[in-house]
């Protein structure tokens, strides 16, 4: 063979076994994906920039490397030449949705265990989040060392996926609530003394966490509640090297005592009465967050009766039929409606929803979570729900939003890069065909969703 033909002949082999390693490592719809992060604009939306302000109307936004460069009405921003434009005329772009108080890789279908926690599973629930809009969430305490590779965003070589950030393992006290119920075996940490969680927060230090979570209940007498003196030694632990801590809780002396400690954040709305105006000071006093996460108050019950979601496009698009169809089962809801405390459940969220109006009414930080992820609380679809439950409860729909954008990326400590669309920020967006401030419904109807830039299919 001459050279010129014996270089022809390299060079066909070099390109075909480049197409078959791109097939094969599924990695060809990466480079539409990563190409998304270009220069691009879109113009003619009204953009809700989740600062607070009102809406620019007739907006253009321009996208450069995943980060905003410049946004505002059409009249005051020049849009590149050569940058793709996308319409957004009769639309509404809102920054993506951040989750507070979620959970990955514990799940499939309708059972959760230790067993199923691997990265094909976080990343799937991950990319869950991203479908409905979700593009960042807060993993809050049943996470183990394989979420530490994971955490933060995407890479360029990954499908576009929620970024996750951790608490890693969380804290409840010996055979404590909830590490006694199915599939939390293991899952918890389990502290009897302070020389455990001095150790115990020392290896969450060395996997520098982004929060810390402790479980503050015992589900209405029927389990073990962790002792205060050591819920206590875990908050002075965690602000010691520099950790922040939030709680899971139900009664309202419990956050009292939690507060009073320096809990950063409550992970769930008071339930068992109206707070008061001591728990409103000592809000303000410590600068404590408030996560209401209504909608995993209405999980307790909701599925006593087939409810009229899982007839629901928008949720069904990214179910199993499967898990559907066993939601759907009479035997399904006869054991909801078997469970001893049924009867209280929805006086929960009632209770869950006043409290709400209270704190934010009274100027406490009010942060948007879901505690999605457990069996039957839908990643994604719960946190739509949870806006409407909130808007329920008395605040706007911009007030809603707010709390899940700007609010909780400050609660977070990542404004610097999420929260908001403003310049500098990351292009985390979703562009919605209905105004979610005219009805928070709305935010269900999903045009396309952005997260660095890079369009989610």
């Amino acid at each position: 063979m001459n050279k010129k033909l014996y270089f022809y002949f390299c060079l066909c082999l070099f390109v075909c076994s480049t197409v078959l390693l791109s097939f094969g490592s599924g990695k060809v719809s990466e480079t539409s994906a990563n190409s998304a992060a270009a220069s691009f604009a879109i113009s003619g939306a009204n953009i809700w920039d989740g600062t607070g302000q009102a809406a620019i109307r007739d907006g253009v936004i321009i996208i450069n490397d995943g980060r905003i460069q410049a946004v505002g009405p059409r009249a005051s921003v020049q849009i590149p030449k050569g940058a793709t434009v996308i319409s957004g005329e009769g639309k509404t772009l809102i920054p993506g949705l951040i989750n507070a108080h979620g959970h990955v890789g514990m799940t499939r279908g309708l059972k959760a265990g230790p067993e199923n926690y691997s990265e094909e599973n976080i990343l799937a629930h991950l990319r869950q989040y991203a479908r409905y809009g979700v593009t960042t969430v807060l993993s809050l305490g049943s996470d183990f060392e394989l979420i530490f590779k994971l955490r933060g965003p995407a890479g360029a070589q990954e499908t576009p996926r929620a970024t996750v950030f951790t608490a890693g393992r969380g804290f409840t006290g010996k055979a404590g609530y909830p590490v006694v119920l199915p599939g939390n075996a293991g899952v918890q940490r389990e502290v009897d003394s302070v020389e455990e969680i001095r150790i115990q927060v020392e290896e969450l230090t060395r996997q520098k966490v982004d929060m810390v979570k402790i479980w503050v209940d015992d589900h209405w007498g029927h389990y073990k509640k962790i002792r205060p003196e050591l819920y206590r030694a875990i908050i002075s632990e965690a602000h010691k090297r520099g950790l922040r801590v939030m709680a899971h809780l139900f009664y309202l002396e419990d956050a009292k005592s939690l507060v009073a400690a320096g809990l950063d954040g409550m992970a769930h709305s008071v339930r068992d009465q109206e707070i008061d105006d001591a728990l409103i000071r000592s809000l303000k006093e410590k600068k404590t967050f408030a996560v209401p996460t209504l909608v995993r108050e209405e999980s307790t019950f909701i599925y006593a009766q087939p409810p009229a979601f899982l007839d629901d496009p928008f949720f069904g698009r990214w179910i199993a039929p499967e898990i559907v169809s066993q939601l759907k089962d009479p035997a399904y809801g006869a054991r909801v409606k078997a469970d001893p405390d049924f009867s209280k459940f929805p006086g929960q969220l009632k209770m869950g929803q006043k409290n709400l109006k209270k704190l934010w009414d009274a100027g406490i930080p009010v942060v948007f979570g879901s505690d999605s992820g457990p069996p039957a609380r839908f990643q994604g679809f719960f946190e739509h729900r949870e806006l409407e439950l909130m808007v329920e409860a008395g605040l706007t729909p911009a007030q809603a939003l707010q709390t899940a954008t700007s609010n909780a990326a400050t609660a977070l400590h990542i404004s610097g890069n999420f929260g908001t669309l403003t310049k500098g920020k990351r292009a985390d967006m979703i562009l919605l065909d209905a105004d979610p401030l005219a009805d928070i419904r709305n935010t269900r109807k999903i045009n396309k969703v952005w997260i660095g830039g890079r369009e989610v299919n």
